[in-house]
């Protein structure tokens, strides 16, 4: 081991995990809000983000939004963990809106 510490500053691990929570999500990550915050010695986050959704009438099979944020979320406490060697605690996600996705029609 060498002797010495890395640090992460706050910023970095914000935007990292905008960056993260994006992909988790499939959304751009200028569309995603992170807060971080100490729990009790773990690293709470909180992320708003728009959720993508098929239209209401949309034939293609997908998976229902509560699933996939329920994905998210521990797709984000994993990654983050990984990446930052910090102990993840509560992963808080506020849905803000809908982004539907159109069909794409075949000619």
């Amino acid at each position: 081991m060498i002797p010495g510490r890395v640090s992460i500053s706050g910023r970095a691990l914000e935007r990292t995990t905008a960056a993260i929570a994006a992909g988790a999500l499939r959304v751009p990550v200028a569309t995603v809000r992170v807060a971080l915050a100490d729990q009790a010695g773990l690293l709470g986050v909180s992320v708003t983000a728009p959720v993508r959704a098929m239209p209401l009438r949309s034939t293609e099979p997908e998976a229902g939004i509560l699933t996939r944020v329920q994905a998210a979320r521990r797709d984000i406490r994993d990654e983050l963990t990984e990446i930052s060697g910090r102990t993840v605690g509560r992963v808080n996600i506020t849905i803000a809106r809908a982004e539907i996705r159109e069909e794409k029609r075949i000619r």
